[in-house]
């Protein structure tokens, strides 16, 4: 049999894999092809991968027909070791032929593999191309065989850019039904003040949360993605607020972020929690039904590390007594503080403060 061997981190799984093991196996006439999920890349060791159970359920959603996972580097823990694997391969097909399919952004460094002369004896080295300039000297050198695949542009980077085009629809929705690569894409898509920020809200929300017994992991999540459009221009608000469905000429400009937001993890990060996409929306302009979770983030919001106002100190003592008491002081300031700033209040915002007040 033909037996081909395709690692990496799927970190996460992209269209690109797929379509590269769909290549190899028509054009190799593969009878399996061995996604091999790594537990740490020796020359990736500074990068973080979420949980390996995620990986592996991610690529178990979009492998085709002759496609299977082997969970041997995960098992086995530590620093993944190509050797090791080939070894492990070898040992279990010792009569078949093995492929090893890598990037053609490897061949450069094949040099520095450990034990890469045993490797390519064990295994024919595929590579697929990632460019269309590639250096021949360790094709030749460990006589591996070019693949004639198109140029896939698909990469995680660009994913956690906030391109979900980069993923498969049932990993795109695997990830946010587990809350995955959020801190990734938030640091992608606002400045780091506006990162920090977010942190300090939600490691705020996480703390309320467990004081009054709420979902901690939720609120944790909440207080993570409460400003993920917020750095985006007002121009961009409303026209994403169009593909929506929504009139953006009609939202009032500081709080245009907390409904592209909401629309943003709806339809593009595909967050189905209704609880949490109402939090976000609702974190500027408060509605006449609200959840625990709302009060969470926007008490969060208001009296995190950073927020500076008369009188928050006494607040913050306050909500951390009586969540209730707290929560109806910080809408107070909030509601005079826009007051005095002369920002434009709808009649519908000032008979909500009123009711909470």
């Amino acid at each position: 049999m033909k037996i081909a061997i395709y690692g990496g981190s799927f970190n996460p799984i992209h269209r690109g894999h797929i379509k590269v093991a769909k290549t190899a196996i028509n054009d190799l006439k593969l009878n399996k092809l061995y996604f091999v999920p790594a537990y740490k890349n020796p020359f990736k060791h500074k990068k973080k991968y979420v949980d390996s159970h995620h990986r592996v359920n991610m690529v178990n959603l979009v492998k085709e027909n002759k496609m299977e996972v082997s969970l041997f580097e995960i098992n086995k823990k530590g620093f993944s070791y190509t050797i090791e694997t080939i070894k492990y391969f070898k040992n279990k097909y010792p009569n078949d032929k093995l492929y090893l399919i890598i990037g053609s952004d490897n061949i450069n460094k094949l040099n520095k593999w450990k034990n890469i002369k045993k490797i390519s004896t064990l295994s024919q080295i595929i590579v697929f191309k990632r460019e269309e300039k590639i250096s021949n000297i360790n094709i030749k050198k460990y006589n591996c065989q070019l693949l004639n695949n198109t140029i896939f542009n698909y990469s995680s980077k660009e994913f956690k850019k906030g391109d979900f085009n980069q993923i498969n629809l049932k990993v795109n929705q695997y990830i946010a039904n587990n809350f995955l690569y959020i801190l990734d894409i938030l640091l992608n898509m606002v400045n780091i003040k506006r990162f920090k920020h977010s942190i300090a809200v939600s490691n705020l929300a996480v703390k309320y949360a467990k004081q009054i017994g709420y979902d901690a992991k939720k609120a944790w999540f909440a207080g993570i993605v409460h400003d993920i459009t917020k750095n985006k221009s007002l121009e961009w608000h409303r026209g994403f607020l169009s593909l929506n469905n929504r009139d953006g000429f009609k939202v009032l400009d500081h709080t245009l972020h907390s409904l592209s937001g909401y629309y943003w993890l709806k339809n593009k990060y595909l967050l189905k929690d209704q609880e949490i996409l109402n939090s976000v929306k609702n974190h500027t302009n408060l509605a006449k039904k609200i959840s625990i979770l709302d009060k969470i983030i926007f008490a969060a919001d208001k009296l995190c590390a950073g927020r500076k106002f008369l009188g928050i100190q006494k607040i913050r003592k306050i909500i951390l007594k009586n969540f209730e008491e707290g929560f109806k002081l910080i809408v107070k300031n909030n509601y005079l503080t826009l007051l005095e700033n002369q920002k434009e209040i709808s009649k519908k915002q000032k008979e909500i403060y009123e009711k909470l007040i």
